[in-house]
């Protein structure tokens, strides 16, 4: 008897690992290569810094076009001026990041955190905004034109003033 409670507690403990490891979080694996072209130049376009932690940095100017930033850290990071066109930051933190001016035409925020971000004056034709959550988020001046909003949380977000 006590044999069969052993063989099925194992297979139970088996199962929850299964089921939890399945429903986790998708893992994201920058390429080390392509950080260190970032921090040395300040540029890396067409990247995969798939979920770096860059929270707080300075990467103002930086030229990051087609870049895979997925579930990049980059709460509060300068990203002022900063060239996103066509980058993936799917699901990435961008809560209290600084974007104004920036450059992401067509880039995917699919899910991504913008939370008390400042998107002044950005440039944002036909970025893909689905899902993402933009609560108190500045986007004053910034042009959406084409942008997908779909599902888009902007309770508290200024659009007052974007330009269509």
């Amino acid at each position: 008897m006590k044999h069969w409670i052993k063989k099925i507690a194992l297979v139970t403990a088996i199962m929850f690992t299964l089921v939890f490891s399945l429903m986790s979080e998708p893992a994201y694996a920058f390429v080390q290569n392509d950080l260190d072209t970032l921090t040395s130049t300040g540029d890396c376009p067409n990247c995969d810094l798939s979920g770096v932690d860059l929270h707080e940095n300075d990467l103002s100017g930086a030229k990051l076009y087609g870049s895979n930033l997925s579930g990049a850290k980059l709460y509060r990071a300068n990203l002022s001026g900063t060239s996103l066109s066509g980058a993936d930051l799917s699901g990435a933190s961008l809560t209290e990041a600084n974007l104004s001016g920036a450059y992401l035409q067509k880039a995917d925020l699919t899910g991504a955190y913008l939370q008390k971000a400042d998107l002044t004056g950005a440039a944002l034709y036909g970025a893909n905004l689905q899902d993402a959550a933009l609560y108190g988020a500045n986007l004053k001046d910034a042009k959406i034109k084409g942008a997908n909003l779909e599902g888009a949380k902007l309770k508290g977000a200024n659009i007052e003033e974007a330009i269509q």
